[in-house]
């Protein structure tokens, strides 16, 4: 039955989530949080313009706007402030805090218009429609978070019953417990169904980002990176290694470019291999490599480079033998101009005979 279908998907979803570490995480939320934020804050701006024509029926049932003008108004200036905070502040932590906050004045607002009427018998009614904001804010918060707020949210009409003495307290509570914990309940059936989402964009970014031939990264990771400055607050030592196949045209020409292909699969395999996980093994373009090694001193680098070079031409697996020309340099802080010394120092092997390590 699909009920039961359903069911089982949930149960894998979160199992799936029960996996992500504490950066998968947060990386997931932050993703969730760009992708529902422009729906979020046009809802929140329209709500918080449209909730000033509320004077209309403060005018009915009071005879005049005056008394509530000012708490009516108030929630205007905030949305100002809102505005400008998602202007300058983009982290999910920032965005949600602005959200809640334009949430929670709108809550004060209203219960200090609640106080200014003196009728009372409306506040079950605008508690209710608040889990209907709380509902949209939810897109962008954890579960804990959407928890939390609603627990403020408790404290808000606690309180405020001390000042204005609601006549249907435990009405509103009543009401008011079971509306969030629906909204707890969908937000927690949404986060996984978003995970799915989430999960189908790493694979394309992955795809992206792989070169289809030998299986490691392609030249779009190294823009990324360029464009991010990934490297540039690395503590650790950072060496980069460019490495080119030795007369591959004519290993082309000789031997077919099928065998050819098979060669830089085999080069993509064995750089994948010895190096390590947290290191960037990225196809250049034709049959050149760059290699970011992380953690890794020029000495270090230089070493592993010449045991590859040696490995490589010694290795009995290969589809057809063939040898590597290999630079090295330090990362300087400036990527590109990394780049070029590697790739100065490659030229430097290629035209003193090749198959060798040069460093610069």
């Amino acid at each position: 039955m699909r009920i039961f279908a359903n069911v089982k998907t949930s149960i894998n979803r979160y199992k799936d989530y029960r996996t992500m570490t504490k950066d998968d995480l947060a990386d997931f939320y932050q993703s969730k949080c760009d992708y529902y934020q422009e729906y979020v804050w046009v809802c929140l701006v329209v709500g918080t313009i449209l909730s000033v024509f509320y004077i209309v029926p403060d005018y009915l049932l009071n005879g005049s706007i005056i008394p509530t003008l000012i708490p009516r108004l108030t929630v205007l200036g905030i949305l100002l402030l809102f505005l400008v905070s998602l202007h300058f502040f983009h982290s999910r932590t920032a965005i949600l805090t602005a959200d809640y906050f334009l949430v929670h004045s709108i809550i004060v607002a209203t219960i200090f218009t609640t106080y200014a009427l003196g009728n009372k018998t409306l506040a079950s009614e605008f508690f209710l429609i608040m889990n209907l904001i709380f509902l949209i804010v939810g897109f962008v918060a954890r579960l804990r978070e959407i928890v939390f707020s609603y627990i403020i949210f408790l404290i808000e009409i606690l309180i405020s019953h001390f000042i204005i003495h609601y006549e249907n307290l435990p009405v509103i509570i009543i009401l008011t417990i079971p509306c969030g914990l629906a909204v707890i309940f969908s937000h927690m059936i949404l986060t996984f169904i978003y995970l799915d989402h989430y999960r189908l964009s790493q694979k394309l970014e992955l795809a992206m980002i792989t070169d289809p031939l030998t299986q490691v990264y392609n030249r779009h990771l190294l823009e990324k990176i360029v464009t991010k400055n990934a490297l540039i607050n690395m503590e650790e030592p950072i060496a980069i290694a460019m490495l080119d196949i030795d007369n591959f045209k004519k290993l082309n020409d000789d031997h077919g470019h099928y065998t050819g292909d098979l060669t830089l699969l085999y080069m993509g395999q064995k750089l994948s291999k010895e190096t390590h996980s947290d290191d960037y093994v990225i196809r250049f373009g034709g049959e050149e490599f760059i290699v970011i090694f992380k953690k890794c001193d020029i000495n270090n680098a230089c070493a592993r480079m010449e045991q590859f070079r040696q490995d490589i031409e010694k290795a009995e697996d290969s589809p057809v033998p063939f040898t590597i020309s290999v630079g090295v340099s330090k990362y300087t802080g400036d990527f590109s101009k990394t780049i070029q010394n590697v790739n100065n120092a490659l030229t430097k092997a290629k035209n003193s005979g090749r198959n060798s390590v040069v460093v610069v």
